[in-house]
């Protein structure tokens, strides 16, 4: 297992951020294979709202049926759970982050740009958390 992964899901798109590459790659059509493999390899998968819809999208672009999770070998972090806890369903992503952040990342008007925007957030949500920042843990604001 390597690298920690943040990723965002789509109807047709699997977006990753490595945070040791400090890159972003969006994988479409036969290219979500590969990021499944890559996502599998993870140390850490980072998501917002993972839980609900990621981890489900993952499982439907492997085959799965019902809505089944997609298998991760590492550590699953769901930040709209560390932000908001499972007991609440708190906000969503961009509103969280502008609760920590006074602007959104700049990115590409276009449907691989929201979802870069959609990791960029997710992945600044996560450092702040790590270096505990977080204006929201568990509901709480600090």
């Amino acid at each position: 297992m390597d690298d920690t992964l943040v990723i965002d899901t789509g109807e047709d798109i699997v977006g990753i951020y490595s945070v040791a590459e400090q890159q972003y790659t969006p994988y479409r059509g036969n290219r979500i294979a590969e990021a499944l493999e890559r996502i599998q390899r993870a140390a850490v998968v980072v998501t917002y709202n993972g839980k609900h819809a990621d981890l489900i999208h993952l499982g439907r672009f492997a085959g799965l049926k019902n809505d089944a999770h997609f298998p991760i070998n590492g550590k699953h972090v769901d930040m709209r759970t560390v932000c908001w806890s499972d007991e609440i369903w708190g906000s969503n992503l961009r509103s969280t982050y502008l609760k920590n952040f006074p602007s959104l990342p700049d990115v590409e008007d276009t449907y691989e740009g929201s979802n870069q925007l959609d990791t960029l957030m997710t992945l600044s949500l996560y450092q702040l958390w790590k270096r505990g920042q977080l204006r929201v843990v568990d509901g709480h604001e600090i």
